[in-house]
């Protein structure tokens, strides 16, 4: 196994380190000529790590060095579009709601999109003190609003929610009175986006109507619309501290489900010699879901890699996962690379990325003939290769891990398969009274069963260690250092190790020119 099996990734791993050094030159507050040195000398080091084979071609190095460009260019460009020197002043300013209220303990707060000539196309957070006038507002609404609004901040947050702001778009953060806002009386029909939002409140009220009520709406609305805002707090934190809450995420799962189920309606003797119309027809369903759910990253980087499977069966060519995966996170990145700073891009594809290269060789390891305990460790190899992927990440954004996720994903996994089969199928059941209440109560038990045993394993000792990392890239070196002694392990190349040390001292530098002062 070679870097070079994977051309996608040698793109990628350019790309990424491009925009993780102009984040940090973005950050820091040396001058120019400062950290365009040290810019150079990480440069370099990168290098060293891409350049895998021990010939690199001139085309190569210069494809490699262009990636790194632009991804530090691409990266500075969108920064200066999200970021805006708002007036130091109270101001006038009209926008679009893109999204329904969300109620906060004083406030609700609204998603905006400015229309104003100067700010238009700007994205901000409006946070309007609690009136039942609030309440009533849809997407597509216009709305006038006085106010001095303010740059996105980290102060008092617990997290660096600066970052988290740009990196989901938002330009600056505005809080006024009810005398300070009024509907204008002109509806606009939205976006797509907002065309989506007002969707899926209307799939979620009819589960409402259809018996769906308290944790159970709040999962189903989770798997099948990605929709979380129905999840309590207290529901949240069982998820969370026991570790599988990426299992209420709209991802591959999800994909598969639906796929079969297009492929069963859609069988092959129908298609013959049209195997490229089946695969375009299950395709455009398929990304038309995840345009009405609002096109999450996690099904997004699916979807990708989906359709590129689809293409190359379509015309009889093989595959590669993980040459999906780059070409996934290649169009995501060129389309916002600030959304690599985005948890749910992490937590996506480093998950994916570590449960493709490590379970096969867990699997490997061990074989047992028990067909139990054959899936008993096929579930807990793919466990543990996710776990591996995205515990640094965790550790960054919530400063610990759970340690009985292992035990929690050998319930949770065939629950949650049930669960979104079963979420899906209401869509059809949902229709005929009986088959309805029949779906909705086996989904009201499996949910109640399932969150009952999470909280157990979230109330059994040690069942949260604290730890945490302090800088975000440091997640990134932590990877490549483990992506590259699990490449000196199966190609027993010294030079891997090389690759690693040049990767150690990367982050250094990263650290150096973050905290130099001039």
């Amino acid at each position: 196994m070679r870097l070079s099996d994977w051309p996608s990734l040698r793109l990628v791993i350019p790309l990424i380190a491009g925009i993780i050094i102009s984040d940090t030159i973005e950050n820091t507050r040396a001058q120019v000529p400062v950290w365009c040195v040290f810019a150079v000398i990480g440069l370099f080091i990168i290098l060293i790590l891409i350049c895998a084979d021990r010939k690199p071609s001139f085309s190569g190095f210069f494809l490699s060095v262009s990636f790194f460009l632009a991804g530090g260019v691409s990266y500075h460009s969108r920064m200066q579009q999200v970021r805006v020197d708002w007036p130091d002043r109270y101001a006038l300013y009209k926008g679009m709601i893109t999204s329904y209220p969300l109620e906060r303990e004083r406030s609700y707060r609204l998603d905006v999109t400015l229309m104003d000539s100067l700010y238009g196309g700007h994205n901000i957070y409006l946070y309007v003190v609690k009136d039942s006038a609030v309440q009533v507002l849809e997407p597509g609404q216009i709305i006038e609003f006085e106010g001095k609004i303010n740059k996105p901040s980290s102060q008092g947050a617990g997290f660096d929610y600066e970052s988290y702001l740009l990196s989901h778009g938002i330009s600056g953060t505005l809080r006024v009175r009810t005398k300070d806002w009024r509907i204008v009386p002109v509806r606009s029909d939205g976006n797509i986006r907002t065309r989506a939002v007002r969707f899926r409140r209307s799939v979620i009220r009819k589960y409402r109507e259809w018996g769906l009520e308290g944790n159970a709406l709040a999962v189903v609305s989770a798997v099948s619309l990605g929709e979380k805002k129905a999840l309590s707090d207290q529901l949240r934190e069982v998820y969370s501290t026991s570790g599988v809450s990426h299992v209420l995420a709209v991802s591959g799962l999800h994909v598969g489900i639906i796929c079969w189920m297009l492929y069963v309606l859609l069988p092959a003797f129908l298609f013959r010699k049209l195997e490229w119309l089946r695969e375009l027809l299950v395709m455009s369903v398929l990304w038309i879901y995840a345009i009405a759910i609002g096109t999450p990253v996690s099904i997004t980087r699916t979807l990708i890699m989906f359709s590129i499977v689809a293409v190359c069966r379509a015309v009889s060519r093989e595959s590669s996962a993980l040459n999906s995966l780059g070409v996934a996170a290649l169009l995501l990145l060129a389309v916002n690379p600030s959304i690599l700073f985005d948890m749910s891009f992490q937590l996506s594809f480093s998950a994916v990325f570590f449960i493709v290269i490590l379970t096969p060789f867990f699997l490997e390891i061990f074989k047992p003939a028990n067909p139990i305990v054959l899936y008993l460790w096929r579930v807990t190899s793919l466990s543990l290769a996710a776990q591996i992927g995205t515990v640094p990440i965790v550790m960054f954004h919530f400063s610990g891990f759970s340690t009985y996720v292992l035990l929690a994903n050998l319930f949770v996994v065939p629950a949650m398969f049930v669960t979104v089969l079963l979420s899906m199928l209401l869509w059809v059941a949902g229709w005929w009274p009986i088959s309805r209440d029949l779906t909705v109560k086996v989904l009201t038990w499996i949910i109640d069963v399932q969150t009952d045993l999470l909280t157990r394993v979230s109330a059994m000792p040690y069942s949260h260690v604290e730890l945490s990392l302090y800088h975000g890239r440091n997640i990134f070196v932590i990877y490549a250092v483990v992506i590259l002694v699990y490449l000196w392990y199966r190609e027993k190349s010294t030079h891997r190790l090389v690759q690693a040390l040049a990767c150690i001292a990367a982050g250094g530098i990263l650290d150096i020119i973050q905290n130099f002062v001039v």
